[in-house]
């Protein structure tokens, strides 16, 4: 097995009154045009500390700021491996306090509020499907942290 490069990532589901925002992003240097969470890279200081990184994305992206925020909470570490490197995605969720301003715009794509109760298809990178769809049905209904992995042939356990 060679070495191969990694790369960590983070992801944010942000909601308010029963609904999600989730991104189109376009022109990502890691994945291809398709839905995610708020988020992105974790630089250098913030390996260690997944949340501050998540706290950065949220406002450099749709000007969110950690007081605007409730409940903020780690519910899913992915791990893929996609032949060439190991990305590492944390999927946080947290609640958006009613006094804060709805995003309504973001410069790395469209932005749309999805209702909770609908288990929309969408075209999403793989970790982030399994742990969207997963979310929506059981994750959002409790306070565990999960794990999921997919290997270099697609191969995907979890979440456990």
């Amino acid at each position: 097995m060679s070495l191969r490069s990694a790369r960590h990532l983070t992801s944010v589901y942000l909601v308010r009154d029963e609904q999600v925002l989730l991104l189109y992003r376009r022109g990502s240097r890691a994945i291809a045009d398709s839905w995610v969470g708020i988020g992105g890279h974790l630089e250098p200081a913030e390996l260690t500390d997944p949340t501050a990184a998540a706290l950065r994305e949220l406002h450099e992206e749709i000007g969110v700021t950690a007081d605007q925020l409730t409940d903020l909470a780690l519910r899913y570490v992915a791990v893929r491996d996609t032949g060439a490197e190991v990305r590492t995605t944390y999927y946080f969720t947290t609640t958006l306090l009613p006094t804060a301003s709805r995003p309504t715009e973001c410069a790395e794509g469209d932005l749309h509020w999805f209702s909770l109760t609908e288990d929309p298809d969408l075209d999403m990178p793989p970790t982030a499907r399994i742990a969207f769809r997963h979310w929506l049905r059981i994750g959002r209904h409790d306070q565990q942290l999960r794990f999921i992995t997919v290997d270099a042939d697609g191969n995907e356990t979890g979440p456990c």
